[in-house]
């Protein structure tokens, strides 16, 4: 069970709509808040929405910028061995 006060502007708004629609006002509440929560459960950080394009460019490599100092050693290992 939950209480909830609301300010008389916002409960004069609710007492109409469910006036209005031939509800109760516990209905209209209960739909806000199923509403509210499924759209905040869908949002993602851009962390999460870009997660998997991170580190891949052109060349494929999921792991690309961790192990760059590996590549570069390698690198200038074969450079300097002619």
């Amino acid at each position: 069970m939950l209480t909830v006060r609301l300010p008389d502007d916002l409960e004069a708004e609710v007492d109409r709509l469910a006036a209005t629609e031939h509800r109760t006002k516990s209905e209209i509440v209960k739909d806000a808040l199923r509403d509210y929560l499924a759209s905040h459960a869908q949002r993602h950080s851009s962390y999460e929405l870009g997660e998997d394009l991170f580190g891949v460019a052109e060349s494929g490599d999921s792991d690309r910028s961790g192990t760059y100092k590996q590549r570069l050693r390698q690198k200038l290992g074969e450079k300097h061995s002619h």
